[in-house]
C-alpha cells in the first residue's frame, strides 16, 4: 500500500501570498517493514502575532512526532520555545509589544497512518485541537467528519493552541482524538475551518459535492472551485465559503507500492 497525497492553498481574496497564515506539512518515515505516514494541517489566528510561525511549527511538530497523545499541553513546550527565540528581539511598538507577549493562536489537525507495504488496510489515529478537520470519504458517501460534524458546530470559538504556555492549561481538555481503520480506496481530506464549513454545508443539500471534490485535477481547479464559492450566494444571505485561508491535503490509499 501508498498514500498518494496533494496540497492545496489559497490566501484570502485580497491578500498577498506572504499574508498566508495557515499551514501544512508531511514526513514519511520507514521503520522494518511498517510505513508510518503523518499529515496535518494548522489554521493561525490573524489577530494574533507570529500566526503563521507557529502554525508551521505546530504542523511540522506534529509530523516529526512530537506529539505524544493527549498531553499536547507538554508536547508544544519545545515548540514554543522555538516560536519564542524567532520573535526575540524585534523592534516593535508597545501596543504590538504588548500583543507579542500574549503569544500565538493556532488550530492543529493530524492525522497518523501505519501499514505493511503489502497490506489493503491501514490504521490510523488523528488529534485534532480547533476547527480544522479531517473527513475519511469512501467512494462518494462521507464516513466521518472529525472533530466537529455540522456547519452549526463551526458557530462556536474553539480553543486554540497557544504558543505562550500560561494559555494552554486547561488545554487537555479540548483535544480530541481519533484511531480506526482504513481500506485501499478510500480516502482523507484535511481542511481548514472555513473549507471544511463549506464542506459540510454543501454535503448536507447535496451529496454530489463529494464527486465534485474527487474531480479536482489540480490546484487550477482547486482556484477555480474556491473563488467561485467565495461568491455564490447561500439563500441565508451569506456567502457559502466564507472569505479565509484555506488549506486541503487530500489523500488516498492506493494498493502496491
Amino acid at each position: 500500500m501508498r498514500i498518494e497525497s496533494e496540497c492545496f492553498l489559497l490566501p484570502k481574496a485580497g491578500n498577498r501570498s506572504d499574508e498566508y497564515e495557515d499551514a501544512s506539512h508531511s514526513s514519511t518515515h520507514v521503520h522494518k517493514e511498517t510505513t508510518i505516514c503523518r499529515f496535518a494541517i494548522a489554521d493561525g489566528a490573524s489577530e494574533s502575532s507570529y500566526a503563521e510561525l507557529w502554525a508551521n511549527l505546530l504542523a511540522s511538530g506534529y509530523c516529526f512526532g512530537r506529539f505524544r497523545g493527549m498531553q499536547i499541553h507538554r508536547s508544544v513546550s519545545p515548540l514554543s520555545k522555538a516560536w519564542q527565540k524567532k520573535t526575540n528581539g524585534k523592534s516593535l511598538p508597545w501596543y504590538a509589544q504588548e500583543k507579542l507577549s500574549n503569544g500565538a493562536f493556532s488550530t492543529l489537525a493530524g492525522i497518523t497512518f501505519r501499514f505493511a507495504m503489502d497490506a489493503e488496510s491501514a490504521a490510523f489515529d488523528a488529534i485534532a485541537v480547533g476547527d480544522s478537520c479531517i473527513f475519511h470519504v469512501r467512494g462518494d458517501t462521507m464516513i466521518a467528519s472529525f472533530p466537529l460534524s455540522t456547519a452549526d458546530d463551526f458557530q462556536r470559538r474553539p480553543v486554540l493552541i497557544s504558543s505562550n504556555a500560561a494559555n494552554n492549561v486547561q488545554l487537555k481538555a479540548f483535544v480530541h482524538k481519533w484511531s480506526g481503520k482504513a481500506e485501499a480506496g478510500d480516502v482523507f481530506w484535511l481542511m481548514t475551518d472555513a473549507l471544511a464549513c463549506w464542506l459540510l454545508t454543501r454535503y448536507k443539500e447535496d451529496r454530489s459535492v463529494i464527486r465534485l471534490i474527487h474531480k479536482l485535477a489540480g490546484e487550477r481547479d482547486f482556484n477555480h472551485l474556491v473563488h467561485e464559492e467565495r461568491r455564490r450566494p447561500h439563500r441565508e444571505g451569506y456567502f457559502y465559503l466564507r472569505n479565509d485561508d484555506v488549506t486541503f491535503i487530500r489523500l488516498k490509499l492506493v494498493k502496491g507500492k
